[in-house]
């Protein structure tokens, strides 16, 4: 938006982020999704949200961890996904013109 970040605001923010991606990491040692061994919706609802941290530059929050690594791959290597990723990189192209 052109207004520069408030940094303690950004760093409180990151450290909650951490703390949530810690306790996932925990949970995702011994399940495959973050609701149990099936993708659910509560997987899709993080797509977003994660594609988010990548963009902003903090994808090793996620990168940094085993197991949510692992499970992110999991997730943005369905082919269901897949579709989507790109039919959104095609709307916002189109956005853009």
């Amino acid at each position: 938006m052109g207004l520069p970040p408030n940094e303690a605001v950004v760093s409180d923010a990151v450290r909650c982020v951490e703390t949530f991606f810690d306790v996932a990491e925990g949970l995702l040692q011994s399940e495959d999704y973050m609701a149990g061994n099936d993708f659910t919706l509560v997987d899709i609802y993080y797509i977003p949200l994660i594609q988010r941290l990548f963009a902003c530059g903090y994808g090793d929050l996620i990168v940094s961890r085993e197991a949510v690594n692992a499970w992110w791959n999991r997730c943005v290597n369905r082919p269901a996904i897949q579709r989507m990723l790109a039919a959104d990189k095609e709307a916002a192209i189109a956005a853009s013109r």
